[in-house]
């Protein structure tokens, strides 16, 4: 059996660690490289040595990766990503705060190329089971708000996560025919089409959200905890086998799972 050749961008990060190190365990994948701004010949994940670049441009050609994973930051992913297809890499995309013009451009270079290519705001099942309860409950309950916790660390706000759910529940409100009128005391900083958005950035949290609907006497709150960046590791897996068997840009680890 041939194995998956994975490249880990930000391999010397929180989560660039984790994966290289989930990555490693896996027995039908190789490790073969990462991507840091400064490189490092031997480099250590566990036990193994593993040889860090400076660029994808230094890394890809003498890897030759089938597939790369970013959980950098929007600035740093964005030309890691250009120069995958350039190479036909497969890139699979944690990071959030890529502009939806820039993933359209890439799902076009990976049609182009016959490529497949996932980009998930959130790798962990229960998040996606999450969003998809929100999803149900927004056809029958349609005043909600959503809060969702970090890390300090975190850039963007609204959270990838959020902005989806929001997005998927206007989507099934208008497939309901529910338009609900807009509340005269709702507030937050961030209102996705109109559903608002609570963010909280603070030391001790991972990525936590609960979708919150009130209805008339009743109030119903659905909530997801990642207590360890380890939840979001079978979704990684997931999406780098998947994508060796699709074409295009896929949207979202759930069309792996529903």
């Amino acid at each position: 059996m041939r194995k998956i050749r994975v490249a880990v961008a930000g391999i010397k990060g929180k989560m660039g660690n984790q994966v290289a190190k989930t990555v490693l365990s896996a027995p039908d994948m190789e490790l073969v490289a990462g991507i840091e701004r400064v490189a490092e010949q031997d480099f250590k994940v566990e036990s193994v040595t593993v040889p860090v670049f400076d660029s994808a441009d230094a890394c890809f050609p003498k890897t030759k990766p089938h597939v790369v994973v970013d959980f950098t930051h929007a600035t740093a992913a964005a030309p890691t990503i250009e120069t995958a297809i350039a190479h036909l890499v497969r890139p699979v995309i944690g990071t959030t705060g890529l502009s939806p013009d820039f993933l359209r451009e890439v799902g076009q270079a990976l049609e182009e190329r016959s490529l497949g290519g996932l980009y998930a705001p959130n790798f962990a099942i229960g998040a996606l089971l999450m969003m998809r309860a929100a999803e149900l409950a927004a056809r029958y309950l349609p005043y909600a708000e959503i809060v969702e916790y970090h890390h300090d660390q975190k850039r963007d706000a609204p959270s990838g996560t959020a902005q989806k759910t929001a997005e998927r529940m206007a989507k099934a409100r208008k497939e309901a025919g529910v338009i609900p009128v807009p509340l005269a005391n709702a507030a937050a900083l961030h209102n996705v089409l109109g559903t608002p958005i609570h963010s909280v950035r603070l030391p001790g949290f991972v990525a936590h959200q609960e979708v919150i609907f009130g209805g008339t006497g009743e109030r119903l709150t659905i909530r997801h905890d990642s207590m360890s960046r380890e939840s979001f590791m079978p979704g990684v897996l997931l999406g780098v086998r998947q994508v060796m068997n699709v074409t295009g840009l896929i949207d979202g680890l759930e069309h792996f799972l529903f």
